[in-house]
Parts: C-alpha cells; structure tokens; sequence
C-alpha cells in the first residue's frame, strides 16, 4: 500500500492559495488514472462539512471525482461506507484533532475497511499522526491537560514516529519529553513523504527539509531526508 504524509499547509481556506496543489497533483498522478475517485474523511475536525466543500475544489479542479465520509454513513449505513472506501483511488485523512480521529476509526471500525482499500492513502496533520506508531499531538493543550505537545498513538499503518508542523520550535522542543521515543520523522509545513514498501521519498514545495531526529546518549541527532528506508529509522 502507497501512503503520502503531509506536515501542513495552505488548502485554500477563506479565499487563500491553495498552497499544496503541487503534493494533491503528484497525489494523483501516482493513481495512474485521468479520473480517481478521491473520498475524503474528515473525522478529525470540526467542521468537516466546510472542510470538505475545499477539498472538493482542490480535486475536481485536477480531475478527480470526489465523494465524503459522513457522520451519518457511519451512524446508519455501513454498506455505504464500505463502498465509498473500496471505491476510492484516494483516500485522504484531514487534519484536526489527531485523538478524535483516531477514535472515530476504531469505533466504527474503519482500520480494518482501510487496510483492505487499494487507494493510496493520505494523511495531514492529524490525519499523517494517525497513520504511524504515534504522532505528536495539541491534544493536552486543546483539552487544558498541560501545556506541551504530546505523543499520542496511532494505527501504526507505517511504522515510524511523526511530528507534523515541524519549523513549531514549541513543537521540536516537546518531541523530548517522552524519553521511550528515540527515533521522530519531522515534517514542516509545506513537506510530504511518500511511504511505498517501506521506503520514504520525500518532497517540498519551498526547500523545507524532512528531518530524522535521533537521540543518542542525550545527544540530538538531525538527518536531512531524501530517501530511505523504514527499517534505518526505527
């Protein structure tokens, strides 16, 4: 299975540029169709409906059909949501809250619909944290917990350690304070990976760097990626 992770970025929200058009058109051309049909999940925010009318835009306007994943296909009709995801040529996880998706997909039972899907599948944000082992999360600060970011699990799809919205120095200076974790992919706005077969190619829009950051004996260790594989990371 083929997984793109995005750090952030501008999708076009309030009359803005959509700033992540050229990841969305690899994203497609990667499918090797002229009309995917792209789904788009937005468990993890809010305002899900808003959220998906950009979207929609975003991947008509690259010759996509789309659809979405809604609160009431998954309260009512299983069926449907079943279809929708073994339709897709592209399923792509909205960021948000990186807790709240996570949950929403256990509860109804999307892990195991996602794993069978032969879509490519993409996360930002919330949405690429819940792909890995864990992903660094807002979820503490959101809910008044503490005040640090914190690492919170994932589906462990890919088998690595992501802190999304990587150029954050709050968010940098967090990743150390959970001392189980030595090994943390971090991803700046307007940065993606692509995970195939265990292998990571990453790209940038405006020469942001995909870091590995390593602890070794109290010591910071920071790679720039290009490619590599998994199995050096983890």
């Amino acid at each position: 299975m083929k997984y793109f992770l995005i750090g952030n970025g501008s999708i076009g929200r309030r009359g803005q540029i959509n700033e992540l058009e050229p990841f969305d058109k690899i994203i497609v051309e990667h499918t090797k169709k002229d009309n995917p049909n792209f789904l788009f999940i937005g468990l993890a925010s809010s305002f899900a409906d808003s959220y998906y009318d950009i979207m929609k835009n975003n991947y008509k306007r690259i010759g996509c059909n789309t659809s979405y994943l809604k609160k009431s296909n998954l309260v009512n009709n299983p069926d449907i949501v079943k279809k929708k995801i073994f339709d897709a040529d592209i399923i792509y996880l909205g960021g948000g809250d990186s807790k709240k998706l996570l949950d929403s997909i256990k509860e109804y039972h999307l892990d195991q619909l996602l794993k069978e899907s032969k879509a490519i599948i993409v996360g930002i944000s919330a949405g690429a944290n819940v792909l890995c082992n864990k992903g660094l999360s807002d979820y503490e600060i959101e809910n008044n917990i503490s005040n640090n970011y914190v690492f919170v699990d994932g589906l462990s799809f890919i088998n690595i350690n992501l802190c999304p919205h990587g150029e954050d120095e709050k968010r940098l200076s967090d990743i150390s304070l959970d001392k189980s974790i030595n090994k943390v992919l971090i991803l700046p706005t307007n940065t993606m990976i692509e995970v195939d077969n265990n292998k990571i190619k990453s790209y940038s829009i405006n020469d942001e760097k995909v870091i590995l950051r390593e602890y070794k004996s109290n010591t910071i260790i920071d790679t720039e990626v290009n490619e590599l594989s998994i199995e050096s990371i983890i």
